[in-house]
């Protein structure tokens, strides 16, 4: 009787035991997928972590470069105001002095509605380049339209390169000794300038196109381009 008390004992404990222990093996096999999964996470959000940052160092590089950029701009701007009655005491020799403040007065004009536009050229990119990066914080990938930034920006200060030339060739003009050849020239340029800002204006449009749809909190991205 005992001898058999004690078998069923021990076939039901050795039944307990096997259905036990696949227990305790899936229990640590699910501790250990939770951890690896954790693990995945954390790694994952470290990369994230590391390429914001180091989007972030070149972001205001580039933003250091285009204010040291603009702040020679502005230098080069008061110049070439200062330099203006120069250019009239230079040209009126060759064409008269009235004649002389009429053509410096047209291409002042002129360059201060480039200006104006580069400037608000400018201002659209860095209104964009701030939604970009409020919407990047939403979680959206915008690396194409930073290169789509990239290139309009480019643009821009293609514009204004071209419209420091115009102007160096205008001064250049005023010392010529056939100053009607000479500004034929700086109309060229002066139309080089014109497209260019067009340009930049466009790439930028298709910037803000490109961004229609990107989610930032409950609201797609709207940025108007003026």
């Amino acid at each position: 009787m005992n001898i058999l008390f004690r078998t069923k004992i021990a076939l039901i404990t050795g039944a307990l035991a096997v259905a036990v222990f696949p227990l305790v093996s899936l229990g640590e096999n699910d501790a250990t997928s939770t951890n690896v999964k954790r693990q995945i996470k954390q790694e994952r959000q470290q990369v994230r972590t590391d390429i914001q940052k180091k989007q972030q160092a070149l972001q205001q590089e580039a933003k250091q470069k285009r204010e040291a950029l603009m702040q020679e701009i502005r230098a080069r701007r008061e110049t070439f105001k200062a330099e203006a009655q120069k250019r009239i005491d230079a040209l009126k020799k060759k064409v008269g002095e009235e004649r002389a403040k009429r053509i410096d007065q047209f291409f002042n004009q002129m360059v201060r509605k480039f200006e104006n536009a580069i400037d608000r050229l400018n201002n659209l990119a860095d209104r964009i380049e701030s939604r970009l990066n409020k919407t990047e914080a939403a979680g959206n990938d915008v690396s194409k339209q930073r290169d789509m930034l990239k290139v309009a920006r480019d643009k821009i200060a293609a514009a204004g390169s071209a419209l420091s030339d115009a102007k160096a060739q205008f001064g250049a003009m005023t010392k010529s000794e056939n100053p009607k050849e000479a500004f034929q020239k700086v109309k060229e340029l002066v139309k080089g300038v014109a497209q260019k800002v067009k340009d930049a204006h466009r790439a930028l449009v298709d910037v803000v196109k490109s961004m229609k749809g990107l989610r930032l909190g409950d609201k797609a991205t709207s940025t108007q381009s003026r």
